[in-house]
C-alpha cells in the first residue's frame, strides 16, 4: 500500500471512531432516587430486568462516558444515589433511540 493511502485510511478510521463515543446511563433501585437526581420525571424510565421480570430498575437518560464526571450530565457524581451504570457500545442509544 502506498504511503498516502495508508495515511488517508488512518485519518478516516480515527474520524469515524471519534464520532462513535461510548455512552452510559445511571441505573437506580427506586423511581424516587432517579427523579431526585434528574429533577424531571420525564428523564427517568422504568424497565424490567430481563432475567427476573418481577425486578424493576429505573434509568436516567443516556450521556457520553467522557461526561461521566460532569454533574450536569451525571448527577449521581455528587448524590451517589445510582445503583450502577449501564454502558452502551459505540453509538448505542438503547431503546430510546437517542
Amino acid at each position: 500500500m502506498k504511503k498516502s493511502k495508508a495515511i488517508t485510511l488512518v485519518l478516516i478510521t480515527g474520524t469515524v471512531l471519534l464520532g462513535c463515543e461510548r455512552e452510559a446511563r445511571n441505573r437506580y433501585a427506586s423511581w424516587d432516587d432517579c427523579v431526585k437526581d434528574y429533577k424531571d420525571p420525564t428523564k427517568c424510565v422504568e424497565e424490567k430486568d430481563g432475567k427476573n421480570p418481577t425486578t424493576r430498575y429505573y434509568y436516567g437518560p443516556w450521556y457520553r462516558r467522557s461526561y461521566s464526571t460532569n454533574p450536569a450530565y451525571n448527577p449521581s457524581v455528587t448524590s451517589n444515589r445510582a445503583a450502577g451504570v449501564v454502558r452502551g457500545g459505540f453509538g448505542f442509544h438503547g431503546g430510546s433511540g437517542g
